[in-house]
């Protein structure tokens, strides 16, 4: 990586740092945020992460469509348990998602060929089901490019989790049945809406990727795997559910400006 490239990505880091402090947005031009390599936000997201001097609570992960495997960590201070209430601070833009979490009871141990179902599924100690807080530090909100995003900690404001199912084992995430609402009106409810399905097939992945990079999952870390529901928004002063069969519910309510 360059010089120039190094100097930019510490500014935006510095930036994203200020911005997560002060619950601002960071303006820069579209043409920048495009510019960014992967290994650029990387090195962002790595660098806000440090500077935030906050310990790393878990983790987001996301494949996409095109196979891209997406992640980042969620740090102590955006890990909050169910029922929650969060300031405009913390909720931001307000995009709310239904997802299910997994905790990790120690850290997997790898085979040969690195990391395999089976020894993802031994170290899970439960899951859970979770709302997802979706923020932007950048002015660009929701429309900022991927590797910007992921310079962001993939857009994360907080992670509400509920109470931990260790039966877990026994469910059909393919077709698992998710409800989200909002002041008690469903806006959304689904069965088997996650893009992926198959949560431990992406677990594995995404173990074997952060090995790559010369990372590992951690005892009490918690993986949140994306949405059920897709993204919506709430506003000041509203009260979110999410449901899910088999599942403790979870609430959050965004505290009134």
């Amino acid at each position: 990586m360059s010089n120039t490239a190094t100097l930019t990505s510490s500014v935006l880091a510095q930036r994203l740092v200020a911005a997560h402090q002060g619950g601002h947005r960071v303006g820069v031009d579209l043409s920048t945020l495009e510019a960014l390599s992967r290994a650029q936000a990387l090195t962002i997201q790595d660098e806000v992460v440090s500077k935030l001097s906050v310990p790393v609570a878990g983790w987001k992960v996301a494949s996409l469509p095109d196979g891209d495997l997406v992640s980042a960590p969620i740090v102590t201070s955006r890990l909050l348990h169910s029922p929650a209430s969060i300031s405009r601070t913390t909720y931001g833009l307000g995009g709310v998602e239904c997802e299910i979490a997994f905790r990790f009871s120690r850290e997997p141990v790898r085979g040969k060929g690195g990391f395999a179902r089976e020894q993802i599924i031994e170290a899970i100690d439960g899951a859970c089901a979770a709302i997802e807080i979706v923020d932007s530090r950048w002015t660009t909100a929701f429309s900022t490019p991927r590797n910007a995003m992921i310079a962001d900690l993939l857009s994360n404001g907080a992670l509400v989790v509920g109470a931990v199912n260790k039966n877990w084992r026994d469910i059909a995430f393919d077709t698992l049945r998710a409800r989200l609402g909002i002041n008690g009106t469903t806006v959304c409810q689904s069965t088997g809406g996650h893009s992926k399905g198959d949560l431990i097939g992406l677990l594995t992945m995404f173990a074997n990727d952060l090995r790559e990079r010369g990372l590992v999952l951690r005892p009490g870390e918690i993986v949140t795997t994306g949405s059920y529901t897709g993204l919506h928004t709430a506003r000041s002063g509203d009260e979110i559910a999410a449901e899910f069969d088999g599942f403790s519910s979870v609430s959050v309510a965004f505290q009134q400006v």
